[in-house]
């Protein structure tokens, strides 16, 4: 299935900062739900999206490999690596600390311009669920969510959150219909509520509402996972 990544420019240079273009390209992919887990990397197919020949992007997924963020197969294939619901509880517990942190130093120190960016993306999450667009729909909700972070103002932080994402980002997507509809009834507008503790510097009451949803998102994939696992048991 070709993955859209339109957001991101296409590669156009040679040598390593062509490299370094597609392995970010790889891994935005990864962190934002547009791989799956267990799904395996076609390098033929991502050189032929990317625009690319094989060499950038077989480096690429050898460097993915070798930071723990794929899994090479004997075959020589890579896959992204499916988890256990054990991880996804330790991951859990991981992501709310460091995002909770995120937020609310974000809202100790936003500015009126990077609150109306936020809002932006916050609506562009709504025309993409409208229009059923889930491709669209999980890019601009991590973009949104990214953003927020990005306020904090605290790069070390933000690549800690950004290679948490990289396990947790397969899987956005079974979040899709079910807790996205439920979530939104039982929630309502909770990135509103987020912008508006933003925009008012509440730092607590930002951190309490991106805590509840990391909560309640990863508490459904758990259960997922779980019953998968018991399945196969």
């Amino acid at each position: 299935m070709k993955q859209s990544l339109s957001t991101v420019p296409p590669a156009s240079r040679e040598g390593p900062i062509l490299r370094d273009h597609v392995y970010d390209r790889i891994r935005t992919a990864l962190m934002l739900g547009h791989f799956m887990a267990g799904q395996k990397l076609v390098i033929r197919q991502l050189a032929s999206e990317y625009e690319t020949s094989l060499t950038p992007v077989r480096e690429s997924l050898r460097r993915l490999v070798a930071e723990g963020v794929l899994e090479g197969e004997p075959n020589r294939s890579v896959r992204v690596p499916p988890m256990t619901g054990a991880k996804i509880r330790e991951l859990r517990d991981i992501r709310i600390a460091v995002e909770g942190l995120a937020v609310a130093r974000a809202a100790e120190r936003i500015t009126p311009e990077e609150v109306a960016e936020l809002r932006r993306r916050a609506d562009a999450v709504v025309v993409a669920r409208d229009q059923g667009d889930l491709e669209a729909d999980v890019t601009k909700l991590g973009e949104f969510q990214l953003g927020v972070y990005r306020a904090s103002a605290m790069p070390h932080l933000i690549r800690i959150i950004e290679s948490l994402w990289l396990q947790t980002g397969p899987y956005l997507k079974l979040l899709y219909p079910k807790y996205i509809d439920t979530v939104m009834e039982r929630r309502g507008d909770w990135r509103g509520r987020i912008l508006d503790a933003l925009e008012a510097h509440d730092a607590a009451t930002a951190r309490h509402e991106i805590e509840i949803d990391l909560d309640d998102a990863l508490g459904y994939l758990i259960t997922l996972v779980d019953a998968a696992e018991a399945i196969r048991s």
